[in-house]
């Protein structure tokens, strides 16, 4: 392929999120026009310059183009990026056979080339056999890890508690009182002194913490929720991954978005995704991932009240280092009133997610506390589903748990009519909001509302439901991660394998569930 000229980066992006969402609900011929218009237009200084060219290898593969799609593999196996090469180099390997057996099989199996979508259901019984046969032994390797990393982290604790315990013992309350109390200046150097030890313990003790979780967590998704969903995806139609490109990440946003559902006043413009299943089920392209969306909000103010900025403002002014002295220690009351406010943001921070055995995010610990530079709202967290609805609708229609239940960020905000339909059942659960009655109701029929309501009982969480264009976006809400290991729950105890594999087996179940692969839905 020739390079044409440049793309500028938004072409480039919005192409790649074409291309992205064209591959995941596997209409190739789009997701190819997109990503070779991507190729041809950027070089390798682009970001997802080389991601985009594993997808277009994907794309050929998935429209019978194996020989662009092998071209494009060899080429990447001498890839700048080693990650790249990895990946080229295992992926060539599925193309080479499948090309053969394509041939061989032929005019024996036509009807295998083609591929339903349908997923055989496995019982939890036969889960627990799987488990003990195929998962036994990491997990035991797992829970070892486990226990390890509950000592060290026992045992830095209670080494920083020490030390935070000496801290305050040696803190001198009772002659801040004393200047307090005769109106003495008080020694607010010292205070800063205090200030800046209380704070470095945590520091210290959220980067151990931090740096404990992952050495426990790492592999566990390749090494468990991997073989899980192989063992639930019967027929291959289904992909999955634990990894989202930036692309991934727009994408899923802007779904998000679309889909109206959490119509707050400030649009969530962050998102975190972390496990993503895509493919068919019953002929349904389908997509879900565990996402969380926030509302960010930078402080830029912040920068002009730190000591740093100060600093280095001084130093451009050549001003001499007795006057830095003298602003500091006139600055030294805001300085000690800051590290305050971080001492008491962080300590619920902290404990919340200890208690719950919960990574704790050293990024975001540094930003939005330490460095105070950002404030997150969290807008929604679960899982976001989304599939064709394939019935060409005009309005929207948005199904809502009844106001007691409902996440705040997904009350009508936007003044959308309500929708009042003759269910007793179905008015228990939901609440449904529409900018057409009557396509509402055509929308809602009978069955599908007693299917929802099915499906809400099943998944025992609140459940969000719109309707918009040709799609279905569901949310499911979850309060903490759903497919990380908790660290003070046991490896070897099949509870927690059994949560995994019903939330993964809760999602692919809705094709079923709501009858979204039914002719009935068939498009206009």
């Amino acid at each position: 392929m020739t390079h044409q000229k440049l793309l500028s980066a938004e072409q480039a992006a919005k192409l790649l999120i074409t291309g992205n969402k064209a591959l995941k609900f596997r209409h190739y011929g789009e997701a190819i026009q997109a990503l070779e218009e991507f190729y041809q237009g950027t070089d390798a200084g682009f970001k997802d310059y080389y991601q985009a060219q594993m997808w277009l290898v994907k794309a050929y593969k998935g429209n019978e183009q194996l020989e662009k799609a092998i071209a494009l593999c060899q080429q990447l196996t001498n890839s700048e990026q080693e990650v790249t090469q990895i990946w080229a180099k295992q992926f060539i390997s599925t193309l080479l056979p499948a090309n053969y057996s394509a041939i061989e099989s032929t005019s024996q199996q036509p009807e295998e080339k083609i591929n339903d979508g349908k997923i055989t259901k496995k019982s939890l019984n036969e889960f627990k056999i799987f488990c003990q046969e195929n998962l036994l032994d990491d997990l035991k390797e797992l829970e070892s890890v486990r226990k390890q990393t509950i000592l060290s982290v026992s045992f830095v604790s209670i080494v920083i508690f020490i030390i935070f315990c000496l801290l305050v013992k040696l803190f001198p309350l009772e002659y801040l009182i004393f200047c307090f109390v005769n109106q003495v200046p008080l020694p607010y150097f010292l205070i800063f002194l205090f200030l800046l030890g209380f704070l470095g313990c945590l520091w210290g003790w959220i980067a151990f913490y931090t740096s404990a979780i992952e050495t426990y967590t790492e592999g566990f998704k390749s090494k468990i929720i991997q073989k899980i969903f192989d063992f639930i995806n019967t027929n291959k139609s289904l992909n999955y991954s634990s990894y989202a490109s930036e692309a991934d990440n727009e994408y899923t946003l802007s779904a998000f978005i679309h889909s109206q559902i959490f119509q707050a006043l400030l649009k969530p413009n962050r998102i975190q995704q972390q496990e993503c299943i895509f493919g068919q089920v019953n002929e349904t392209p389908i997509f879900f991932s565990e996402i969380s969306t926030e509302v960010e909000l930078q402080h830029r103010w912040i920068k002009y009240l730190t000591f740093s900025q100060h600093l280095k403002m001084l130093r451009s002014m050549m001003v001499p280092p007795f006057v830095v002295r003298i602003v500091f220690g006139f600055l030294l009351p805001l300085y000690s009133i800051l590290l305050v406010i971080k001492l008491v943001k962080s300590i619920p921070y902290i404990i919340v997610r200890i208690l719950r055995g919960e990574q704790i995010s050293y990024r975001h610990f540094d930003e939005e506390i330490m460095r105070n530079e950002v404030s997150r709202r969290t807008v929604f967290k679960g899982l976001f589903f989304q599939a064709d609805f394939n019935k060409k609708i005009s309005g929207k229609t948005i199904v809502l748990p009844n106001l007691l239940n409902t996440n705040i960020h997904a009350l009508n905000q936007n003044k959308e009519n309500l929708v009042k339909l003759e269910d007793p059942e179905f008015s228990q659960y939901f609440t449904v909001y529409g900018d057409d009655q009557i396509e509402a109701r055509y929308v809602l029929s009978t069955n599908l509302m007693a299917k929802l309501v099915q499906f809400r009982r099943k998944a025992r969480k609140n459940i969000y439901v719109s309707f918009v264009q040709n799609m279905i976006y569901i949310a499911v809400e979850y309060a903490d991660d759903i497919f990380e290991p908790k660290l003070f729950k046991k490896m070897l105890s099949f509870a927690p394998m059994r949560e995994y594999f019903e939330n993964i087996h809760l999602m692919l179940d809705i094709v079923e569930d709501l009858n979204l692969n039914r002719h009935i839905w068939g498009k206009d």
